[in-house]
């Protein structure tokens, strides 16, 4: 990346003009925002049908924010359809932390880039390898760490989930073999959209992120092959979220 290469030693540590709080202030000038305070955890998922079975017509939407998000017993922030990709998680991550949130469980499905991978099944992410544009504002790192280890091992052991390692990137279209294999080869499980921007995000600012992903489409041989059970990733994604809720 062009500017990368040119950008000064202090980068990491400028303030922006355009700040989270000061978007947050302005709503909540215009009362845009039904809602005084969110939970302190936040739960997030790309579909809002992940949330089907612990969401019912007396649950609160919380309005203002990108997307649709629920208040659930006033404990967990339920967090949907806010769009796809780095960019829109982090600025829904953004937006939230300004907000008060301080805990962040981020819930996908992935390509599976590893043989023993089985479809269908989740997994807690130690690290992720990024070749996503937007995690390289937030951390300077091609392989970023989950920061927060107690949160690991918190949401780890009560999902009973093994620890793998992911790729990012923003060109889903463009997983050439070469790239492929250079991630297999950093012994990378699963390739995604998300995974570095949260966790980029949450090195920068000191926030406890954690991403479980679930294998879904291959990308193992010469060919993609499609999800075999649709209907079973959506399932599993479910029965993740009614864990974490209990939490």
């Amino acid at each position: 990346m062009a500017f990368f290469t040119r950008k000064s030693a202090d980068f990491y540590r400028e303030t922006s003009l355009l700040k989270a709080s000061d978007i947050v202030a302005w709503k909540r000038a215009r009362n845009i925002y039904n809602f005084k305070q969110l939970p302190n955890t936040a739960i997030i998922s790309i579909k809002k049908s992940s949330f089907a079975k612990v969401v019912s017509p007396f649950t609160k939407r919380a309005k203002g924010i990108q997307g649709i998000h629920y208040i659930h017993k006033s404990k967990v922030l339920l967090c949907s359809e806010f769009g796809s990709g780095a960019p829109a998680l982090l600025m829904l991550l953004e937006e939230l932390r300004a907000l008060g949130v301080e805990q962040f469980v981020f819930i996908g499905v992935a390509g599976i880039i590893n043989d023993t991978i089985i479809e269908g099944q989740p997994s807690v992410i130690t690290n992720v390898y990024t070749s996503s544009g937007a995690s390289f504002f937030y951390s300077e790192k091609e392989n970023i760490d989950c920061y927060d280890k107690t949160w690991f091992e918190k949401i780890k052991n009560a999902c009973h989930l093994e620890a793998k390692i992911a790729w990012s990137t923003d060109a889903p279209y463009r997983e050439v073999p070469s790239l492929i294999d250079y991630y297999k080869g950093k012994h990378c499980d699963f390739v995604e959209m998300e995974c570095a921007a949260l966790y980029s995000f949450s090195e920068f600012y000191k926030a406890s992120a954690v991403s479980i992903l679930i294998g879904a489409d291959y990308l193992t041989s010469s060919e993609w092959k499609a999800p075999s059970n649709p209907h079973k990733l959506l399932e599993t994604q479910q029965k993740l979220i009614a864990q974490l809720i209990k939490l």
